[in-house]
């Protein structure tokens, strides 16, 4: 999508996020159908979502309520949708511009580009342990097929309790040189967490529901958290099984107010929660889609909690 096309949507959303509002000022429900029924036709042929990357496993079968009837996730769209209607970067996913993020990096093999980190110290990027295959370089920048910086990987540190379940789905990847014009992004404390109501996501991965075309371009989109810890529990079933989420590891978020979240290389990328005074933490690594995808992209996105691994990353990081 182009910055003009970009723009075009976004004026369509802003429009028919008032015409929701005025429609269903109190049913929240009836807020996200009126939503979809005034723009989703237009964002369907753009679809995508769902965080999910190289190596995963094929779909499982579904189980449980879906993600729109969660009353969570509903209040959080709506939430969300109150708060960003000057830009309605809830909506697709918007091009970034400029370096406010660019902490966020593209992270590769020697042949091509797969994944996503985040630069959280000069010489450290963190990233997605099931993004193995992809360590030994990143890409600072916004679109990989333009100029940026190229910096070698000298090791890889995956968690030494990572499995194919996707527990503890972390990676540092150590840098052969330090970056100096990039800020590393401030991991974000339990507290701020836990108090978040929706978070950023910033990725290069693709934009399609099958998960092939797009990747290499940074995007970012705002998307409402439905449960901060995987501790909290949906229509009489509890989170984990219902998201497939590991319980007090992970948030569980949902896609913005229509089709649009993170996608297939996305992972490893940044889930950014704001504090009090709109100061941006990264919280979240992105892993995968809920267990409630039926499609390679779609129905919410898991991301591991940074707070609980804090031990690990400052000893890994003091050693790199």
């Amino acid at each position: 999508m182009s910055a003009a096309d970009d723009k075009r949507q976004h004026t369509e959303i802003k429009k028919a996020i008032r015409e929701a509002t005025k429609t269903a000022a109190r049913d929240d429900r009836a807020f996200l159908e009126a939503l979809r029924s005034r723009a989703g036709a237009k964002a369907a042929a753009r679809s995508g979502g769902g965080a999910l990357s190289i190596g995963l496993a094929g779909r499982r079968v579904a189980k449980g309520a879906r993600l729109d009837q969660d009353p969570r996730y509903l209040a959080g769209v709506r939430a969300l949708a109150r708060r960003t209607t000057r830009n309605a970067r809830i909506i697709n996913g918007s091009l970034v511009t400029g370096t406010e993020w660019h902490d966020c990096v593209a992270v590769g093999d020697d042949a091509d580009w797969g994944c996503t980190g985040t630069l959280i110290a000069p010489g450290v990027v963190l990233t997605a342990g099931h993004c193995e295959a992809l360590h030994t370089r990143i890409f600072i920048g916004n679109d990989v097929g333009k100029k940026g910086r190229e910096v070698r990987v000298s090791r890889h540190v995956r968690h030494p309790r990572w499995d194919e379940r996707y527990h503890n789905d972390l990676m540092l990847l150590i840098l052969a040189e330090k970056v100096k014009s990039v800020e590393p992004r401030r991991l974000a404390s339990a507290a701020i967490v836990d108090a978040a109501l929706d978070g950023r996501v910033v990725g290069f991965g693709t934009t399609d529901l099958a998960g092939q075309k797009g990747y290499g371009v940074k995007r970012y989109a705002d998307v409402p958290i439905v449960s901060q810890a995987c501790k909290g529990t949906v229509n009489g079933q509890a989170d984990s099984g219902v998201y497939g989420c590991h319980i007090g590891k992970e948030i569980v978020a949902g896609k913005p107010l229509l089709l649009r979240d993170t996608c297939r290389g996305d992972s490893g990328g940044p889930f950014y929660v704001a504090d009090g005074h709109k100061r941006w933490f990264l919280a979240g690594v992105t892993s995968r889609g809920t267990d409630l995808a039926t499609t390679m992209c779609g129905d919410g996105g898991l991301y591991v909690r940074v707070d609980e691994y804090r031990d690990w990353i400052d000893s890994t990081v003091k050693d790199a």
